[in-house]
């Protein structure tokens, strides 16, 4: 596993959030590529950055002070099985999340939002809280990383 400094994962936050979720996602990976050796790196910032960012703005959402919240992640084995981590096990999701919650309370609030609009966690949160359901009680499941093998985290 490629290791990362905080001031990288902070640039990769800077390109990730310049956009909206659904503006040039190809581009603002390509731009990450140039900051890091490899592409399963690339997909690990692309990817978990944003579930931080959801999993920042969803601990924030009014309804959900009682939802719990997952501390897991999961990756696919060679086999095809998904197996669930800690979320410590990423360093990216570690500084990520430090970031997240900085800029929910002190901005940008364009950045914290194309961020968490990128987040299978914040969108699981918005579609329960768009039929009406109640957040109380409720769990939220861990994200699943489809780019990223298992093998990277044992």
């Amino acid at each position: 596993m490629e290791e990362l400094s905080p001031g990288l994962i902070y640039q990769a936050v800077q390109i990730l959030g310049a956009q909206q979720a659904t503006a040039a996602n190809d581009i603002a990976e390509e731009k990450i590529g140039t900051l890091v050796r490899d592409a399963v790196t690339v997909r690990r910032l692309a990817d978990v950055i944003p579930e931080a960012f959801g999993l920042v703005l969803a601990s924030h959402i009014p309804g959900a002070e009682n939802m719990s919240l997952p501390d897991t992640f999961r990756a696919q084995d060679d086999s095809g099985e998904w197996v669930e981590f800690p979320m410590r096990c990423e360093p990216i999701f570690v500084v990520a999340v430090d970031i997240a919650q900085h800029t929910f309370h002190n901005g940008p609030r364009a950045l914290m939002q194309n961020l968490a609009d990128r987040s299978s966690l914040l969108s699981a949160t918005s579609q329960a809280l768009d039929t009406g359901a109640s957040l109380d009680g409720t769990s939220l499941g861990p994200p699943s990383f489809f780019g990223l093998p298992a093998s990277l985290y044992r």
